[in-house]
């Protein structure tokens, strides 16, 4: 059976806020568990990744809107909310269509990546001026 393809507006945020597979997984994961404040340890823990990898998905996805951070004493935590109604409305769409079609939204994000980097090794080719 297959998907029913991704609406374009879900497609072109992905694609413009969607860093990364891990990216997607932490928002996931605080978005399923709104009332909660997490650390970085354990989304880390969750998420099968470094603890500094996590920090530095979470500070992303404060600095995209999706999550808020608060500081007490020597803990950062963050939890799910949104800056935007339009901005929560899109996190449900694609947790929706992740369920789903996980393999074509993971596809997608890789394809973002590996443009990404196969750009930056053409930078380094050298070009016979002609």
């Amino acid at each position: 059976m297959t998907s029913p393809p991704l609406p374009d507006d879900l497609r072109r945020f992905i694609l413009t806020s969607v860093a990364s597979v891990p990216h997607l997984e932490a928002l996931l994961l605080l978005r399923s568990w709104p009332e909660q404040e997490w650390d970085s340890a354990a989304v880390a823990q969750r998420l099968y990744v470094a603890e500094r990898a996590a920090r530095r998905l979470l500070e992303e996805l404060c600095t995209m809107g999706a999550l808020a951070g608060s500081r007490t004493h020597q803990r950062v935590t963050y939890r799910y909310w949104p800056r935007h109604p339009e901005l929560a409305a899109m996190i449900d769409l694609l947790a929706q269509a992740y369920a789903s079609n996980l393999v074509a939204i993971a596809g997608l994000i890789h394809s973002k990546t590996d443009r990404q980097a196969q750009q930056f090794a053409d930078a380094f080719t050298w070009r016979k001026d002609v």
